[in-house]
């Protein structure tokens, strides 16, 4: 979905633009999975797993901002890809049509900022402008930060997926099932 920049300013007085991706930022964005990926257990893939094709980026950003039922925000500051967030539908029937995930990560170095707020912020008034009334995520077990965020915001713990993540070293993770009801 195409939608609106946004200009924010963070904690430490530097721009923010939230924009939608654009196929243009494939290269920027295989990287910034990589980087993301590695830096936290809890991400669904490890840095290893980012094997995307440039082309094969580029075909999936813009099926993304082609989406009128959902869409893929990116943070930007000083050109470096420093978040990025989503929202996609869990409908396609009438019964669900209402419902839509949301997933957002931020490299490390751009945490505590209120990025991932100002992010949050301006996803959940897009999604609500879309027509959702339910927007829907899961957060692993221990990843307090952002399970308070989402609090913040509204979303409720409503369920627990067990051993949701398994890593390399056997052990398991569980997911909270949070949603908030707009």
């Amino acid at each position: 979905m195409r939608f609106e920049e946004k200009r924010v300013e963070l904690k430490d007085g530097r721009k923010c633009v939230l924009r939608a991706v654009q196929p243009k930022d494939a290269n920027g964005m295989i990287e910034y999975l990589k980087i993301t990926s590695g830096e936290t257990a809890f991400l669904l893939r490890n840095a290893d797993e980012v094997k995307y094709t440039e082309e094969a980026e580029r075909e999936l950003l813009q099926r993304r901002l082609d989406d009128e039922g959902g869409f893929m925000m990116l943070a930007e500051i000083d050109g470096i890809i420093a978040g990025n967030c989503g929202i996609v539908s869990k409908g396609g029937y009438r019964r669900t049509n209402h419902r839509c995930g949301f997933a957002i990560a931020l490299k490390k170095d751009y945490w505590h900022l209120g990025l991932g707020s100002e992010m949050m912020k301006y996803a959940l008034e897009l999604a609500e402008k879309i027509g959702y009334e339910q927007i829907e995520l899961e957060v692993v077990d221990g990843n307090d930060r952002a399970k308070s965020l989402y609090e913040s915001f509204g979303f409720e713990v409503t369920g627990r997926n067990l051993r949701a993540l398994k890593y390399d070293d056997g052990s398991y993770k569980d997911e909270y099932v949070m949603i908030k009801v707009f």
